[in-house]
């Protein structure tokens, strides 16, 4: 016991004054450091737990349908305005993952799915921070800002594979520079670095063998999500500032690490064509890259008044603040990598959630510093218990854990499909008064649709769609501007972009194009609605709710001679909010009887 006493105390002496998490003395302690742990856990998952549906997901899980029934198509499907077009699906993997998850637990099973990659990514910071000794308050911070920078972006749809993919490969190349990150290794600029006395270069061999390693991460990035361009841009980027460091510290003594470092670079990059369709993916990549996407919220700057831009303005923040305050030595390439990202970040939203995990990975140590400053200089050891404080401790722990457990629980259970968002009551409108044929639905709506009226196979469907979610990677650009014209109209540059080539604008185009026989509309777009009334002498008005509008062609559902001709009695229209959720899919029922009770359990009038 003396023995164990005196290593402890020595322990204590020469570690940081702020003890590491994992090192505390008494076993009771550990005890505790892992309760804390299991809590920063929990809440970080809670944070990243928004269980709503995502407009894309159904899509994503019939195409992975598709693809385990059918095979990899290789032209557009569910759609008559684009047969035969070719279609470059980025997304192949994730959605077969999707596909299998929703067939084997349905929504919950894809909420703890995303709850497990989340955890994952938020481990792997942690398991950083636990390597560099950090304090726990300086962990909670830095992984519960990462958490709130993921809010918005962490659904059920395939980028959450890229951030947990990014996460891991920022490890892997953080391993394999273990003892060379974390120094200034250039002559210049020592002293504004806070760099002190110079010291050798260590590169550690056997820990760079692991690199290789990278080439087989890209291989199943690529065929899960189109990010790993950012990941490869990434990538290059570090191993180039890494390049640079080792040219300048070890000179002519360089050129080994150099050829290691250009070759598991070259061997990366070349690796990404190993994809169903081979470089062809990358052409198709540049060419849509090369083009505004002002319809994707996420690709917008950030919106700096917005409430919403607040956790990553706090991001920054807290980046800046760090690395100006901070008594520890700056790394080049982390800074400039950083930066880079930074850059990106405000240029386009959805580049967030990649500074955010480079933050919780290398700006952690400067963090602690910084939040350390003006400390004494030498307090008593953190981390170390009172005996009277233990129980008390525990308890607030074993507290904390059974009421977040039970609050990410309950989240876990459904995913619910608002009314006041998604089409539920119009799509089952169609579906009841057998509403099938050439659909024209807004973008945001349509891979629902699809899923709602999918067939056995995807080239036999009876409701083809004008234009979905899938946007360029299955439409030519002709039908994408003859789309939002019809939704948006002539909107300016910040809503949409129009293709130079396309017609001159005309928003009933969308209506004369192979002529659609069906039109569900989103009353949220207003042009789109003024558009119809304009058209009233060939559409008729069958249903109309809070959100939706139906319309069918009058020589089909609206004449009394048509053989399809939807009666007066079977049309609805109501306006009063329904605040309502149907757990996901929320796929029409097949029987009208079952809408009719669903009805009467919402109080909702049915006609």
């Amino acid at each position: 016991m003396f023995v164990g006493r005196s290593l402890c105390a020595l322990r204590n002496r020469y570690n940081r004054r702020d003890l590491p998490m994992t090192l505390a003395c008494h076993p009771a302690d550990r005890w505790l450091h892992r309760g804390m742990l299991v809590v920063l856990l929990l809440a970080c998952a809670l944070t990243m737990s928004a269980n709503t549906a995502d407009p894309d997901l159904w899509g994503h899980v019939q195409y992975g349908r598709d693809a385990l029934r059918d095979g990899l198509p290789a032209t557009t499907t569910y759609s008559f305005t684009a047969e035969g077009y070719r279609w470059i699906n980025h997304e192949n993997l994730s959605e077969l993952i999707f596909a299998v998850v929703a067939g084997v637990a349905g929504g919950p099973g894809l909420l703890v799915m995303k709850c497990l990659l989340g955890l994952t990514l938020i481990g792997l910071i942690v398991r950083r921070c636990q390597r560099d000794r950090l304090g726990m308050w300086t962990v909670g911070i830095a992984t519960l800002l990462v958490a709130v920078n993921l809010t918005h972006t962490w659904s059920v749809r395939p980028q959450l594979f890229s951030c947990v993919f990014f996460a891991a490969l920022v490890a892997l190349v953080d391993h394999c520079f273990d003892g060379w990150a974390g120094r200034w290794h250039l002559p210049w600029g020592r002293r504004l670095a806070r760099a002190g006395e110079p010291q050798p270069l260590r590169v550690d061999r056997r820990r760079l063998r692991w690199l290789w390693l990278a080439p087989v991460l890209f291989v199943v990035w690529t065929n899960t999500h189109g990010a790993f361009v950012a990941g490869v841009c990434i990538f290059t980027a570090i191993m180039g500032m890494r390049c640079l460091e080792a040219l300048v510290a070890l000179r002519r003594d360089s050129l080994p690490v150099l050829v290691h470092l250009a070759g598991v670079t070259i061997v990366s990059l070349a690796v990404t064509t190993i994809n169903p369709y081979g470089i062809e993916l990358h052409r198709w990549l540049l060419s849509s890259l090369g083009v505004p996407r002002p319809e994707i919220r996420e690709w917008h700057p950030i919106a700096w008044g917005a409430q919403a831009s607040w956790p990553a303005l706090l991001l920054f923040v807290c980046w800046a603040a760090a690395l100006l305050r901070s008594r520890r030595p700056i790394d080049l390439t982390h800074t400039v990598v950083a930066a880079l990202v930074l850059w990106q970040a405000t240029t386009h939203q959805r580049h967030v959630p990649f500074f955010a995990v480079l933050f919780g990975f290398w700006t952690a140590t400067h963090l602690e510093s910084f939040l350390t400053r003006g400390a004494a200089a030498e307090p008593s050891p953190a981390g170390r218990f009172a005996r009277w404080r233990r129980p008390v401790f525990a308890t607030l722990l074993i507290a904390a854990t059974v009421v977040l457990g039970g609050r990410l629980h309950q989240r876990l259970r459904d995913m619910p499909v608002p009314r006041d968002e998604f089409p539920v009551d119009a799509l089952q409108f169609m579906a009841d008064n057998q509403m099938h044929g050439r659909l024209l639905v807004t973008y945001n709506w349509a891979q629902y649709a699809i899923a709602a009226f999918a067939a056995d196979s995807a080239e036999q469907t009876d409701t083809p769609v004008a234009f979905d979610g899938r946007f360029r990677t299955c439409y030519p650009q002709q039908v994408v501007d003859m789309h939002f014209d019809f939704i948006l109209g002539q909107a300016g540059p910040q809503y949409r972009w129009r293709s130079p080539e396309s017609p001159p604008p005309d928003a009933g185009l969308a209506l004369r194009f192979y002529r659609p026989d069906v039109v569900l509309l989103d009353r949220r777009q207003p042009h789109s609605v003024a558009v119809m009334q304009q058209h009233a002498d060939r559409w008729t008005l069958l249903y109309q709710d809070h959100v939706a509008q139906v319309w069918g062609r009058t020589n089909v559902f609206g004449d009394p001679a048509a053989p399809r001709y939807v009666a007066q009695v079977d049309r609805q229209f109501y306006d009063r909010r329904v605040g309502t959720s149907v757990g996901w899919p929320a796929l029409p029922t097949p029987r009208r009887a079952q809408h009719q009770l669903a009805d009467q359990s919402t109080g909702r009038p049915s006609t």
